[in-house]
């Protein structure tokens, strides 16, 4: 994934403002920061599920719901920039699955629709994908009947049974307590260990250390700072990094 001079204004207001990251084959980046930041507005628009008003964004080295022509860009066709979205998943932090479906079918629902598996390929993918996620007793079972920490362990399972090349997760354990945390956390951490694209969104420092390649630091849209993980959590150039971090690892 690569983003280069990405800006995207809420109204009058600069949300990112000259945002530039890069997501190698295989990198886990998280992006950190104060509530209001850009970080989750960032994910929406590599997912092109909102529009940037400059700079572009690539998955994969294509673009993501545009095609250049002469020099600018134009919106693709509908079923163009649906199969080329269909190559990010995305976990969002409130877990948005489809209430009246159980966890099976909600994960077995994209392959289906987007990718046209068979029903019973499709659910079979699933069933492996609950497994791994340590919820193979629970694809009966309807959201409201889940914990917001198997909520979102459906939610990851969702999204991998796409198959995507790169994983989007918006604050995946700030929505949980300190034990379903627990267990979110540590599919994350297994992810990363299978090196998976991965571009992660959150307040939880603990987890960045155990998962994180590279850090980007956001504040009011702008990068600060950004680079391996050890130093700018460690070692920070800037000032407002280091206060934020210290504030974090202090409250």
């Amino acid at each position: 994934m690569s983003a280069r001079n990405v800006h995207k204004n809420h109204g009058s207001r600069a949300v990112l403002r000259d945002v530039t990251i890069d997501v190698g084959d295989g990198e886990t980046v998280a992006l950190i920061g104060p509530s209001g930041a850009g970080k989750s507005t960032f994910l929406r628009c590599v997912h092109h599920l909102e529009t940037v008003d400059s700079g572009h964004i690539t998955v994969d080295g294509e673009l993501v719901g545009y095609r250049e022509a002469g020099g600018f860009l134009e919106p693709l066709p509908d079923r163009e920039a649906a199969r080329r979205r269909a190559r990010i998943g995305h976990v969002f932090q409130h877990f948005h699955l489809f209430r009246h479906l159980t966890a099976l079918d909600n994960v077995a629902y994209g392959p289906r629709a987007a990718l046209r598996l068979p029903a019973r390929a499709a659910r079979a993918r699933a069933r492996e994908l609950l497994a791994r996620m340590g919820l193979a007793e629970w694809e009966r079972h309807y959201p409201r009947q889940l914990s917001g920490g198997q909520q979102q362990r459906v939610a990851i399972a969702r999204a991998l049974a796409m198959e995507p090349g790169l994983l989007l997760l918006d604050e995946p354990t700030s929505a949980l307590d300190p034990e379903l945390r627990a267990e979110v956390a540590a599919v994350i951490r297994q992810l990363a260990g299978e090196q998976r694209t991965m571009l992660v969104a959150t307040h939880d420092i603990p987890l960045v250390r155990d998962i994180a390649d590279r850090v980007v630091f956001l504040v009011d849209g702008h990068i600060v700072e950004q680079g391996p993980a050890a130093v700018v959590l460690d070692a920070p150039a800037h000032e407002r990094t280091r206060a934020f971090l210290t504030r974090m690892t202090t409250t």
